[in-house]
């Protein structure tokens, strides 16, 4: 019964495999620029933790606004100095804003950090085996990544 089931196993990991090798081509998206992406958006959120001064001082909308435009421009003008230049404004820019505007500034969760930054460790993780929504997901924010790529 064992010898079954890790064949079973080894049969849909291999279906995964291509499946997502699949999806990866059919959509342009590269091991390379996923990394980029993924050390964009760790170095964005990292910078948001060490800088915000907590709920309590933060509680105006527009307060949180301007943390975050000043976190993004920072983060921005690191890559700069990488010569890797994103589009300062934007669509991604404002998927960033209303996706963290939710999960960050408005969560009172002790643990969000951790959440947050796993689940975009996950998403942009190329071993990391990835559901439909996931797979959806990563799409949606790479292809916003690229039309925020200056080139």
């Amino acid at each position: 019964m064992g010898n079954i089931e890790n064949y079973l196993e080894s049969i849909s990991a291999e279906n995964y495999k291509h499946q997502i090798d699949v999806w990866y081509k059919a959509y342009n998206i590269t091991h390379e620029k996923t990394e980029l992406f993924h050390d964009f958006v760790i170095s964005l959120y990292e910078l948001m933790e060490n800088t915000y001064m907590g709920s309590d001082l933060m509680i105006v909308e527009q307060d949180q606004l301007n943390h975050f435009l000043w976190c993004w421009d920072s983060t921005i003008g690191s890559f700069n100095k990488e010569k890797i230049f994103f589009k300062d404004r934007g669509g991604l820019q404002d998927y960033f804003w209303n996706f963290l505007r939710e999960a960050y500034y408005y969560t009172k969760l002790e643990e969000k950090s951790n959440l947050i930054k796993e689940y975009f460790n996950k998403l942009f993780n190329f071993n990391h085996q990835k559901t439909r929504s996931e797979l959806d997901m990563l799409t949606e924010i790479y292809k916003l990544f690229e039309q925020n790529l200056k080139k």
